[in-house]
């Protein structure tokens, strides 16, 4: 697999620091995103005689988890907004192509081939559900153009099926955030260790992300020494599903804690269940289930469950400038957890896109078709860089994972999350 220069990423790391500052100084200027949001598709910098290179997002926009696609969709918005202010590649103008994946992979691989017709795109930020990422990566690989996640912690995207033996999948794709195999530790460590767990049941939806999230968690618990009493995976189908079924089983073995896999939407309907089932411990789910409407959906039920979410909690990140220029910016949707690192996806596509298109004579893109001939290199920059944006330090490794493994448990206290413990893993 390439890699870029030791002088290639750094010149990168330059960049981005340098674009940072810039970023800072216009966020606290006001300066936000254009009056297009929640999934906007074109961005301006005003200068007419301006080529253009384009970011693409997939994410869930019109159907599906749209609060995490939406959130998503708006930072790299306004990333592209503020580096179209500062110039960030000279002589382009850079436009965002939003499209949506409704949170279904045939309709985000539809969404791939879309934007890998287009010659004018150097990057895509997405997908959030790592079941989309499945499709729509390798249709982008065929383009050569780098798909950047904020969102996907299915561990099989990065090293394939056997963990054992780790083979990268696609060397476009990279993700920002870690993944099951680290979410699904933490998550057993705090059910044992900080709950005292010692018995749980198990509940999964199929999907893989899914039944891998839960099958992490087991693998982890049983090793600590606690007891799987019972486990069901729900049908393919949702319809299919009979969630108050699942419950009164799962409340049946009495376990001390009840472990969900599977997204807020159906978290909250289970969740409600069990306490109509009479169980009256915790409910624990993933990054999935950690959304404000599975608090909405489950109402009083909501109280106590405890999920996990990528990095450090938005309350705690120093980005006081993002948040800012997010909430002036006018968007209908927050920008949820995922939003802060879709953010610094962006930023780094676009500085290496500058890179990448900068002419050694004048610092001015060659001609029109230069972006689709640079992707390979922005690849390679991507590959081999390491700054600080605002999620914190953003680095991969030689299957394009985060080198920051990072998340935080949330717990329902009094109808909102409250962020309980982060914690970072590095074995």
């Amino acid at each position: 697999m390439p890699m870029s220069s030791s002088a290639r990423s750094g010149s990168l790391r330059v960049l981005v620091a340098a674009a940072a500052v810039v970023l800072l100084a216009a966020a606290c200027s006001g300066t936000g995103a254009s009056d297009t949001a929640d999934g906007a598709s074109t961005s301006g910098n005003g200068d007419g005689d301006a080529k253009v290179v384009t970011i693409g997002v997939i994410a869930p926009l019109d159907n599906g988890l749209t609060d995490f696609g939406r959130g998503i969709a708006n930072s790299v918005q306004l990333a592209v907004d503020e580096a179209n202010e500062r110039n960030a590649i000279p002589g382009y103008r850079i436009a965002v192509e939003a499209l949506d994946d409704s949170s279904d992979p045939a309709v985000g691989e539809q969404a791939a081939q879309t934007l890998a017709a287009d010659p004018t795109v150097i990057g895509v930020v997405g997908t959030y559900n790592s079941g989309v990422a499945a499709v729509a990566a390798p249709v982008l690989a065929e383009a050569d153009i780098v798909m950047v996640s904020p969102a996907n912690t299915d561990p099989t995207l990065t090293v394939g099926t056997d963990r054992a033996n780790p083979v990268r999948v696609n060397d476009n794709y990279f993700r920002v955030v870690a993944t099951d195999a680290d979410q699904g530790r933490l998550l057993s460590g705090y059910a044992s260790d900080d709950l005292g767990a010692v018995t749980v049941a198990v509940v999964t939806e199929s999907k893989s992300v899914s039944s891998g999230l839960a099958n992490d968690f087991v693998a982890a618990f049983t090793a600590a020494g606690g007891t799987v009493l019972s486990f069901e995976t729900l049908p393919d189908d949702r319809a299919s599903y009979n969630l108050p079924a699942a419950a009164t089983a799962a409340a049946a073995v009495n376990p001390d804690l009840t472990f969900f896999g599977g997204e807020y939407e159906v978290a909250a309907q289970f969740t409600t269940a069990l306490g109509a089932a009479g169980f009256a411990g915790p409910v624990m789910g993933g990054d999935g289930m950690k959304d404000d409407r599975f608090i909405t959906v489950a109402g009083a039920a909501s109280d106590g469950s405890l999920a996990s979410s990528v990095g450090v909690p938005n309350s705690e990140l120093d980005a006081p400038d993002f948040f800012a220029a997010y909430d002036a910016a006018g968007f209908s949707a927050g920008p949820t957890d995922y939003g802060p690192y879709a953010f610094d996806a962006t930023n780094l596509l676009i500085a290496a896109a500058a890179e990448a298109l900068a002419n050694d004579d004048d610092g001015v893109g060659d001609g029109a078709g230069d972006v689709a001939s640079k992707r390979l290199a922005v690849r390679d920059l991507v590959q081999g860089t390491r700054y600080s944006g605002i999620t914190g330090t953003v680095a991969f490794d030689e299957f394009g994972d985060t080198t920051t493994r990072e998340f935080t448990i949330f717990e329902v206290t009094d109808g909102a999350w409250k962020p309980v413990v982060t914690r970072q893993l590095t074995d």
